[in-house]
């Protein structure tokens, strides 16, 4: 049982995925399959899609591992 909740319908059917950004700094992505509600957070502060998108982007000249 997940002890998460959607903030937008109450839903406690929710993903969660960690993921690390290109700058290093990790960022936590949640899914609500209850309503589709999707919503990222950094240190426990929301996080707008434009930002994950601007933190994700790899520097210029930076090569694939």
């Amino acid at each position: 049982m997940s002890s998460l909740q959607c903030e937008k319908c109450g839903s406690d059917d929710v993903i969660n995925i960690n993921l690390t950004m290109e700058d290093g700094d990790p960022v936590a992505f949640y899914s609500c399959h209850g309503c589709e509600n999707r919503w990222w957070n950094r240190s426990g502060e929301p996080l707008p899609l434009a930002r994950v998108l601007e933190l994700a982007r790899r520097a210029k000249g930076a090569k694939k591992a």
